[in-house]
């Protein structure tokens, strides 16, 4: 599993870091929500595990902000703080579980494997072959979880391609979706415009032609491909 620490004592960090690595998972570290944000950026992550008690942005409002604009991820809440009234609070947020410090890391290594069975194989298995493209975050996950930030023209091109898919998108859609006036609109920018954004989300050759020209009318999102809000 990928997931996500988010921790700001630095010794517990290694710590979990270490036993989550030796029980096979696939560990990035951040220390606070800004943090969280780059690794989200960069990475498809499955499972978050978020103190409550971080610095600036608190665990309960990060743990809100993930469920509106990272539905999928999972949610693993740990903290001090033992009342039920903190319990309840972090699960009314989104939390799927949550342990109290100071954690068994045997326990936590059951509950993230616990985590790992609920995971939907039948979501798991239709995300695995395709791409995701995220309007809220405005940023486009390739078939190998590498998650890419769009610019807000990119995103405005690349939406109708993932809706209309695998059908074509004219060019004179894509000038409509861009705010422009198809007799007033130059062209010869969009094809510059689509071409820096296949460049871009080429991440081997078999993806470079994800984005195919249509016989001079446009363009089609030639792969699977997921929109979510």
């Amino acid at each position: 599993m990928r997931i996500v620490l988010v921790e700001d004592n630095s010794d517990f960090r290694e710590e979990v870091q270490f036993h989550l690595q030796r029980a096979g998972h696939e560990v990035f570290i951040a220390a606070d929500g800004a943090g969280l944000d780059q690794v989200l950026a960069v990475h498809h992550i499955e499972i978050a595990v978020l103190d409550l008690g971080l610095p600036g942005e608190d665990g309960l409002s990060i743990t809100h902000r993930l469920r509106m604009s990272h539905p999928e991820i999972r949610i693993l809440m740990l903290t001090a703080r033992s009342s039920q009234h903190h319990r309840i609070s972090g699960l009314e947020k989104g939390a799927d579980s949550y342990l109290t410090k100071p954690v068994d890391m045997r326990e936590l290594c059951a509950v993230i494997e616990s985590i790992r069975r609920r995971i939907s194989p039948a979501v798991a298995d239709h995300r695995a072959p395709g791409w995701t493209l995220s309007l809220s975050t405005m940023t486009i996950m390739t078939p190998k979880g590498e998650r890419i930030t769009l610019t807000p023209t990119e995103m405005l091109l690349l939406r109708p391609l993932a809706e209309a898919a695998p059908d074509i998108v004219s060019r004179q859609q894509f000038a409509k979706a861009l705010g422009h006036r198809e007799e007033d609109y130059d062209y010869r920018r969009l094809e510059a415009v689509i071409s820096r954004l296949r460049r871009k989300i080429a991440t081997s050759d078999e993806e470079s032609s994800v984005i195919k020209p249509a016989r001079g009318r446009g363009y089609i999102f030639a792969a699977p491909i997921t929109v979510i809000p």
